[in-house]
């Protein structure tokens, strides 16, 4: 295989080589929401690739870039300074992060736009390296192994002390990711984690 399949395929095998000796389960190791969140694959693509399919190449490079930098927009969210809730960034605050004025950030949504000037600007403001924007699949997919789960898991298991003391706790660390929980949600959950650290006795 061509395109960073056989390169993926290596890295996959190494992740699941550190995924058994750690003990979490598969859905862990290879959280497909986190995968996504970090390469704007969708979860059904990274499956495949997981499993060792090719899938679909985009279909040319404008559009393809004009779709990762809207997944940036609905995945990357600010905290309203008066309601205190998540909201996308404006076009307006992409811009001026970025470098750009908010005419240009506008062709860069378009489909017709032929590339991208102001990539490293969009990279910094988004926190994605530059990659992102012209990774193939398996590209994109090998690269969030190698510098995420790889990592994650070779910590946990030289001093699992100093990351999470148990793999359950790690499997929950991994399955979260990234993810931004809304307000209610972490609160929940921060309960929940109260309620068996208090049941549970110290050892």
């Amino acid at each position: 295989m061509q395109d960073g399949y056989e390169q993926l395929a290596e890295t996959v095998r190494e992740v699941e080589g550190l995924r058994l000796e750690s003990g979490l389960d598969r859905a862990s190791a290879f959280n497909l929401s986190t995968l996504s969140f970090h390469t704007s694959l969708a979860e059904a693509d990274i499956r495949r690739l997981l499993d060792g399919e090719p899938v679909a190449s985009p279909a040319s490079g404008p559009a393809e870039l004009a779709r990762r930098i809207a997944f940036l927009r609905e995945t990357r969210l600010t905290v309203d300074g008066d309601t205190g809730n998540r909201r996308q960034y404006t076009t307006a605050e992409i811009a001026a992060g970025s470098g750009m004025t908010p005419q240009w950030h506008g062709k860069l949504l378009n489909r017709s736009t032929p590339n991208i000037w102001h990539g490293a600007g969009l990279a910094r403001f988004f926190d994605v390296p530059m990659e992102y924007f012209t990774h193939t699949p398996p590209e994109a997919l090998r690269r969030v192994l190698e510098s995420k789960v790889i990592p994650d898991l070779t910590a946990h298991l030289k001093n699992p002390a100093h990351v999470v003391k148990n793999r359950y706790a790690l499997q929950i660390q991994l399955r979260l990711g990234d993810k931004e929980l809304p307000p209610n949600l972490e609160t929940a959950l921060m309960a929940f984690v109260d309620a068996i650290t208090q049941e549970s006795p110290t050892p």
